[in-house]
């Protein structure tokens, strides 16, 4: 059972279980003490990406009209792919040093929904709309300003509940004989 929430996903337990016993994980396990230096780089990268996400949307969303949209996000995007993949690779790897205590957490797999969500506007955005015209149509770049906004705000807003979420006293008086 869950100790942070009586929700819980026993297809999802049990890979969790799975991850824990792997030799990959069994392996990785000895480099732990460099957990928090990679906590440090996770954050660090996941910045840089949503500050750089930031930048792009509210610029799509009307503000900041004297820069030039094709011009920032040109500029943005590699900084934007370095973000995702280093904070995706650590979290990968944060993920492997204990799959168990990570992965139970109560907003973790909304926010692998959120983050997944938030590629596939962005791959959709980029196929669909042509940033050097993107002023004649206003209120789809807004929308999808405000979409895209919403959704890493969202995957930041379930980090930060991961990251401060305490076993519920009720769970321990229930386990208590």
């Amino acid at each position: 059972m869950n100790p942070y929430t009586h929700f819980s996903i026993p297809a999802f337990d049990n890979f969790l279980v799975w991850l824990s016993t792997t030799d990959l994980r069994m392996w990785l396990y000895q480099y732990e003490d460099v957990d928090r230096l990679l906590v440090f780089v996770h954050i660090a990268a996941a910045a840089m990406l949503f500050g750089v996400i930031l930048m792009v949307d509210l610029r799509l969303m009307g503000f900041a009209k004297r820069l030039v949209l094709k011009d920032l996000a040109d500029l943005a995007l590699p900084w934007a792919i370095a973000g995702g993949v280093i904070a995706m690779s650590t979290g990968i790897v944060l993920l492997l040093f204990d799959p168990i205590a990570v992965g139970i957490h109560t907003f973790f797999l909304p926010k692998m929904a959120l983050i997944l969500l938030g590629l596939i506007n962005a791959l959709a955005f980029h196929r669909v709309v042509r940033l050097d015209g993107v002023e004649a149509r206003a209120v789809r770049a807004r929308f999808a300003g405000a979409l895209s906004l919403a959704l890493w705000t969202g995957v930041f807003l379930c980090a930060s509940m991961n990251a401060t979420e305490r076993i519920s006293a009720s769970v321990h008086a229930a386990a208590a004989p």
